[in-house]
């Protein structure tokens, strides 16, 4: 964000310690409307939003084939416009029909003018911020849930010029939004594995954490796409321990930046496979029903609405099943001891043993249905998009000793080591 954009007489810490109000008014914006959907269903398992702005505006790699970039697990977010992924994947939510429901961006616009910071913002921005002439039927239209209807896309009537400053508007708050997920109050670099590498020549690790990490980056193969910041040992025969000292990165983010089809499954509990009905406003979420199939990435190269780039539509077949390759930073991040986080784009795991468990035997053990006795331990479900499956894993040879072990190295990895109450065990 250049100095041109912003009044940078104001302090920006002011507008980042709003930004946590700033996101629960707009997420309650829907309630006491009576009318409200209460039963919409997205597809996927939301994603952490810590270090999310680490990763870059989306672009092909030619010679090493590949993306690297974007947000959000299909990379949709590519940064293109704002040349920011962490404020376009900000943007998403506000519109999604199965999130917050506006029909129309300019509803958010429209109530954060009447927000209490309003001031605030608009010494950051700038005076023409809400300088937006509303018409009368705002209140009704932004208390209708979205989608817009397709002969009424922008279902705010505004001017031009309105309309503009609205869009401007828009892009300025997913930007703060952006800043907030930057800051150290979402993404500190404070875990216990944080604080080994800013203390080298003290023992932090413990035994299980320390053999855990010499399996990361060794046999277990994890470093192949989530860099730890260290040699990757896969493929070779050679066994040593690392140290804190010996890591070249002193945060690395563990990950790659890229996206991979690791062979999930299915996640029939998702209620959004039974949303193929309209809803009192017409609405169907998922047309296909049962026969949906989630293809990641692919699906976003072939849409003209999300894809910048024209080329890369003739790449989507190579990337069908491919869902960001996301941070370990945070993954065993919980408000409590015994709550079930899921894990993987459709959330299929259920703890970090599970998902572990399957990098080690996806292709040793034998394939079983859907609820089968013996799901997860002793047998999996085939993959929901068979194309393009990472053959790197699936039959690394762990035991279930070393598979633990890699739990406990996993769990190095949540902030908040030293002082939890600056940094609470909130689930991002």
């Amino acid at each position: 964000m250049s100095a041109s954009k912003l009044n940078t007489t104001v302090d920006l810490q002011q507008i980042v310690d709003v930004i946590p109000q700033m996101i629960t008014v707009l997420a309650h914006s829907l309630i006491g409307v009576s009318d409200r959907p209460v039963s919409r269903y997205g597809h996927r398992k939301p994603q952490s939003y810590t270090y999310a702005p680490y990763y870059s505006v989306l672009q092909y790699n030619k010679t090493q084939v590949d993306f690297y970039g974007g947000n959000f697990w299909d990379l949709r977010a590519t940064g293109y416009k704002l040349q920011n992924p962490a404020a376009e994947q900000a943007q998403d939510p506000p519109v999604d029909p199965n999130e917050m429901g506006f029909a129309d961006s300019a509803c958010v616009v429209h109530r954060l003018s009447a927000s209490p910071y309003r001031s605030l913002f608009e010494s950051l921005w700038g005076a023409q911020s809400f300088a937006i002439t509303w018409p009368s039927d705002v209140d009704r239209v932004c208390s209708t849930p979205g989608p817009a209807k397709r002969n009424d896309p922008l279902p705010v009537h505004l001017s031009p010029i309105d309309r503009g400053r609205s869009n401007a508007t828009y892009d300025q708050f997913a930007l703060a939004i952006a800043i907030y997920e930057s800051s150290p109050d979402v993404s500190p670099f404070s875990s216990k594995f944080d604080y080994a590498i800013a203390h080298p020549d003290q023992k932090v690790l413990a035994a299980d954490e320390q053999a855990g990490w010499d399996l990361f980056h060794g046999k277990a193969m994890c470093n192949t796409c989530h860099l730890d910041g260290t040699e990757s040992l896969a493929g070779t025969t050679v066994r040593r321990s690392i140290t804190p000292a010996g890591v070249g990165s002193k945060v690395p983010l563990f990950t790659d930046f890229t996206s991979a089809n690791i062979g999930v499954p299915r996640n029939l509990a998702i209620p959004y496979y039974k949303e193929d009905k309209p809803d009192k406003y017409g609405f169907i979420p998922n047309p296909a029903g049962v026969g949906f199939v989630d293809k990641g990435l692919g699906a976003i190269l072939r849409d003209p609405k999300l894809n910048p780039n024209s080329e890369w539509v003739q790449l989507a077949d190579q990337f069908d099943g491919k869902f960001q390759v996301s941070t370990l930073r945070n993954v065993d991040m919980r408000p409590r001891p015994d709550f079930v986080k899921a894990h993987t784009h459709n959330g299929y795991f259920k703890s970090l043993k599970e998902i572990v468990h399957f990098y080690n035997t996806r292709d040793k053990l034998a394939r079983c249905a859907q609820g089968a006795p013996g799901e997860k331990v002793a047998c999996w479900p085939p993959p929901e998009v068979p194309q393009n499956v990472d053959t790197t894993i699936g039959n690394l040879g762990l035991t279930s000793q070393e598979e633990d072990q890699l739990v406990a190295f996993l769990k190095t990895l949540t902030d908040g080591y030293k002082d939890a109450s600056v940094y609470p065990q909130k689930t991002p």
